[in-house]
């Protein structure tokens, strides 16, 4: 999976929140094909693990650990946000709160305060 890192500091709390972008969709939903597998194994950790997927409709997907293993739509998206715990990994368009929050956008949005982009 190719990805292209955007990295931003948030500044009042001293972090840094790291988005690793990718040009093909087919690299997200493989992970998230992996993520529903892996949710019928008891060693399996997903709590830190959330898919959030917008349609170019406006409806959404989500996908967490209480998944219930309803058929993901795989055409018409307009943007794909994977977190977890150490990066957040995004398809097409992304919003970035002030706080670090990563979530699905039409259009790619950094919030105007608190929030730096350093690479």
């Amino acid at each position: 999976m190719k990805t292209k890192e955007r990295i931003f500091k948030i500044e009042d709390i001293d972090c840094e929140v790291t988005v690793e972008i990718v040009n093909r969709q087919k690299d997200i939903f493989d992970l998230i094909d992996e993520f529903t597998e892996n949710l019928r194994y008891s060693w399996f950790d997903a709590d830190d693990d959330t898919f959030q997927i917008l349609y170019k409709d406006g409806t959404e997907d989500y996908i967490e650990s209480d998944y219930d293993g309803h058929k993901i739509k795989r055409n018409n998206i307009s943007s794909i946000v994977y977190n977890n715990a150490c990066t957040a990994i995004v398809y097409g368009s992304f919003e970035i709160n002030e706080y670090g929050a990563i979530t699905t956008a039409e259009n790619t949005t950094i919030a105007d305060s608190n929030i730096t982009e350093i690479a």
